[in-house]
């Protein structure tokens, strides 16, 4: 018998971002593939947004590959990857500077 198991949700959707911030942790239990739309308008900010995981949910690690640099623009970018190794997985925005207009990270995860 298999187990098939998905989930779609908005995991961070925030306006006027000035600091650090990260999304609630998703429990992969059962979970292999995965993709986060990072969606971002700009005109002061310098951030990176993280994809990390945990096997604990409390020590967390960047996904090799898995960032992306926010600046002085307006765009989106496709993270994902496949055979999730980790338990936990979570959105990080690392800021450094300036404003964030809005960030948004939509999560999309689903079994083999």
């Amino acid at each position: 018998m298999s187990f098939k198991r998905s989930i779609v949700s908005t995991i961070i959707d925030s306006s006027a971002v000035v600091a650090d911030e990260s999304s609630a942790t998703i429990d992969m239990e059962h979970l292999d593939t995965w993709s986060a739309q990072v969606i971002w308008t700009s005109t002061t900010a310098s951030a990176t947004v993280k994809i990390e995981e945990s096997n604990d949910n409390s020590t967390w690690s960047t996904i090799s590959g898995k960032t992306q640099a926010i600046s002085n623009d307006s765009s989106n970018v496709m993270l994902s990857g496949t055979d999730f190794g980790g338990k936990y997985i979570r959105a990080t925005v690392d800021h450094s500077s300036g404003t964030i207009t809005t960030v948004r990270v939509h999560f999309v995860a689903k079994s083999k």
